[in-house]
């Protein structure tokens, strides 16, 4: 299951692409456009500057900025950096759960199905979903 610290973080790096690279945005703003709380903006921020996704500044004129290529910031990274490896199901997360993968017909249909929702996720870019965001938001 996605947490939903991955999608505040997600929603943010999205919001900073919608605004552009010309100055930095204060972090609870950026936030609260996606309904983040206040609390949580420090956490997801930091870890996200941690891993070099976003960069901030402080003073009246700072906050945060992308610091990364929006096309470069997968979903899937941004869900792994919060959640850490997704398994759609415990056989496929643990490698010790379940002995009987070798014959269980469940067992490749999850795992065809993880390597399409893995697929998915790695191919969508925090760029794809802030244009996906736009679109939306103009109808």
């Amino acid at each position: 299951m996605i947490t939903k610290k991955a999608e505040y973080a997600i929603n943010i790096l999205a919001e900073l692409v919608r605004r552009g690279k010309e100055r930095f945005y204060p972090s609870g703003e950026v936030a609260a456009r996606h309904g983040t709380p206040p609390n949580l903006v420090p956490q997801i921020v930091s870890r996200l500057q941690k891993e070099g996704l976003v960069q901030s500044a402080r003073g009246p004129t700072g906050g945060i900025q992308l610091s990364m290529d929006p096309k470069e910031i997968s979903l899937k990274m941004v869900i792994e950096l919060f959640d850490g490896p997704m398994g759609l199901t415990r056989c496929l997360a643990q490698d010790d759960y379940c002995n009987k993968t070798e014959y269980c017909p469940l067992h490749s249909i999850w795992k065809r199905t993880q390597g399409r929702m893995l697929s998915e996720l790695e191919e969508t870019s925090i760029k794809d979903l802030a244009e996906e965001y736009a679109h939306v938001n103009a109808t």
